[in-house]
């Protein structure tokens, strides 16, 4: 209708100058022109009133509400899960839709049960989960359940919660974690290449433990390192191993396991105090103390899952959406650098995506 009056309103002002005797009579010009001046303010009148008529008409946007769960039993990654809120409640507030996120934290992998009998007494739409102990859990409590389930896990292929990363079938897509183990420890080489032996704590707590210590192994079998790995239980056992570490150790390298998350402040203080560089498979490490870092940058891999997760609470189904491999991230600590006596050039640290100077 508006284009119409538009069209309308073209017309009567061509009207007005195109006509003969207007155009050839200057008197006959000004009264039409003071006639063209009342009709477009009438013209102005009549738009106003067609769109707010056209507006009052249209059907009121429908603003929805979704209940989303959020499983994490590992408290040293929770900022995964603050960069997943913050980015899907962005992106759900764009939409005019708004999300009520219940957060469920347990201190060890045992909680898990409760922690997600208690998240599905709320019904929720979806569940977030960050490790493979959540992510198996939720898939077997919610089998024949109709609640997707967004994850970031260390390999979920290799897990048995998927089939593959293209077509993960089921009501399951996420992100994988894996993949930065080899190059991390190049980055500490390239550092340190003295380094001839490193120690390794670590409690298998998660199967990603189990897998990224595999991946160490191979790594620095093929660089000639040897390792020390001391297999933990408890904080006391872990107290017990820092204070015990060899003296012939050259480095301390941290891998993916929940007791070692939590306490890589304690680990990283260790090894400054030592003079000893340390490494780690996660660029979040370096805010603790960690020298060098190669991988996921949490808050940044909770957005990437959080984007998935939009994507269906928009009307896709998880499992016709390809699950995404994690970027990763260099990260320095020139701070610990100073501490620890070590010189980064700066041909390496123009390299990384993460200083803390």
């Amino acid at each position: 209708m508006v284009k119409e009056t538009i069209n309308f309103a073209q017309v009567v002002v061509k009207f007005f100058y195109d006509h003969p005797i207007i155009r050839n009579d200057p008197q006959q010009q000004g009264r039409a022109e003071m006639m063209l001046s009342r009709f477009i303010s009438l013209f102005i009148v009549v738009v106003v009133i067609v769109v707010l008529l056209n507006n009052s008409c249209q059907k009121p946007v429908e603003r929805k509400s979704f209940t989303v769960g959020v499983l994490n039993p590992n408290p040293g990654t929770w900022d995964i899960c603050r960069g997943f809120m913050e980015g899907l409640k962005e992106s759900s507030e764009a939409k005019g839709n708004y999300i009520n996120f219940i957060e469920s934290k347990c201190e060890s992998p045992c909680d898990i049960d409760a922690a997600l009998k208690t998240l599905l007494e709320k019904n929720p739409d979806m569940i977030f989960t960050v490790t493979t102990p959540a992510t198996k859990k939720t898939k077997k409590i919610t089998k024949g359940k109709n609640i997707p389930v967004i994850f970031a896990m260390y390999d979920p292929v290799g897990s048995g919660v998927i089939t593959s990363l293209l077509r993960p079938g089921g009501n399951y897509t996420g992100i994988q974690i894996r993949g930065s183990v080899p190059k991390a420890l190049e980055w500490l080489l390239t550092l340190a290449p003295e380094i001839k032996h490193i120690f390794v704590p670590i409690k298998f707590d998660t199967k990603a433990a189990k897998q990224s210590l595999a991946e160490l192994r191979d790594t620095a079998e093929y660089f000639g390192i040897r390792l020390t790995v001391e297999e933990l239980d408890t904080q006391e056992e872990l107290d017990e191993a820092l204070a015990s570490i060899p003296e012939d150790v050259d480095a301390i390298f941290l891998l993916n396991s929940i007791l070692i998350s939590a306490n890589t402040k304690k680990i990283a203080d260790e090894a400054i105090k030592r003079k000893l560089p340390s490494g780690a498979a996660s660029s979040s490490r370096i805010d603790n103390g960690v020298l060098i870092s190669f991988g996921i940058n949490r808050s940044r891999i909770g957005k990437q899952a959080a984007r998935l997760a939009h994507m269906i609470l928009q009307g896709e189904s998880a499992g016709d959406i390809p699950s995404e491999i994690a970027d990763f991230y260099l990260g320095l600590n020139l701070q610990t650098a100073t501490k620890t006596g070590i010189a980064i050039m700066d041909e390496i640290i123009v390299q990384a995506d993460d200083v803390i100077r």
